[in-house]
């Protein structure tokens, strides 16, 4: 797996690499993640950069290539790029417990994978980063991006996605175990 977009671009698999960036792309502009604006003077313009990653058939076939676009959240500050982080993780015992319910009452489970789930919530922080490498648009050089949806893997993604799956499903967040 390459380690970068121009590692990517001049891979054996680059045409593979380039439709997983292309497809990754379009989702980002469907959702309308951003917006180009001039860079501010007030606030920090974040990086990003490509994640690329083959993902496997069971029999241990390449099945696709994917590329997601990630800001370097290692870069974020704490009261000046967010202001809550947290992650719902259920406990092993509670998910047995539940399934062991499930089970005994005969209820069907089901299960929910949301692609570009994140990019489903809106952002209340203002964050700005720099234009995708490979997507820089032509004659805007000098304009960055400035967020309108939680971008992957920022230290502020999870709160924005809990909040949309209450307002989604109508339903208050599951309390919390200790």
């Amino acid at each position: 797996e390459p380690k970068t977009y121009n590692a990517a671009m001049r891979s054996t698999f680059a045409q593979q690499w380039r439709s997983a960036v292309d497809s990754e792309y379009q989702s980002l502009m469907t959702n309308r993640t951003w917006i180009l604006v001039h860079p501010p003077k007030h606030r920090r313009v974040l990086q990003n950069r490509w994640v690329f990653v083959v993902k496997y058939t069971g029999s241990g076939e390449i099945d696709r290539t994917k590329a997601r676009l990630s800001i370097k959240g290692f870069l974020q500050q704490y009261g000046v790029d967010y202001n809550e982080i947290y992650a719902p993780v259920i406990r092993m015992e509670v998910l047995r417990l539940l399934l062991t319910i499930a089970a005994l009452l005969d209820f069907e489970i089901h299960q929910m994978d949301v692609k570009t789930a994140f990019l489903n919530g809106t952002l209340d922080d203002e964050i700005y980063m720099k234009q995708p490498e490979g997507f820089v648009v032509p004659g805007k050089e000098g304009l960055v991006c400035k967020l309108l949806k939680k971008p992957l893997r920022s230290k502020a993604g999870t709160p924005y996605l809990v909040s949309n799956i209450v307002r989604f499903s109508g339903k208050p967040w599951i309390p919390q175990t200790d």
